[in-house]
């Protein structure tokens, strides 16, 4: 319940990410709502091979090294599900910190460089929700 409050009522100074998103999604045309679904169907699908034939190498290199033994195709199919939660539980961080981490940061000294360039006290930067709190929060421990 508490995050779910935090969701729908952000702490004061934290950006109201779920109106951003309504007021997102309505923006959008139809031919936009179309290209997001099939890049996202796209994504998974080659997401899901990549995940599956990690996976399966995991299971047979474990089969091979003795670590693991299946005896059945059921067994096989749960030790793989494993093998790929593992890979997805290491590797979601990583993804993160690589992509969205590193552009906050990218972001924050780009709105750094150039306040100080224009020598202004006071902006106005426009950035999308899932940057937003990143670059919020380098402004407060780092300042400009």
């Amino acid at each position: 319940p508490r995050v779910c409050f935090q969701f729908l009522y952000p702490p004061l100074g934290n950006i109201d990410v779920a109106g951003s998103m309504v007021l997102h999604m309505l923006s959008f045309s139809c031919r936009t709502w179309t290209a997001f679904l099939l890049a996202g169907l796209c994504a998974s699908v080659v997401m899901n091979l990549v995940l599956h034939l990690l996976g399966m190498a995991g299971v047979a290199a474990a089969e091979r090294s003795g670590a693991v033994h299946v005896d059945s195709q059921h067994d096989r199919d749960v030790v793989t599900t494993y093998a790929i939660l593992a890979a997805e539980l290491y590797l979601l961080p990583q993804i993160y910190d690589a992509v969205a981490a590193s552009r906050d940061e990218a972001m924050y000294r780009s709105i750094v460089r150039k306040l100080r360039r224009c020598g202004a006290r006071r902006v106005v930067v426009v950035v999308g929700a899932g940057h937003a709190n990143g670059i919020l929060q380098r402004a407060r421990s780092q300042g400009f």
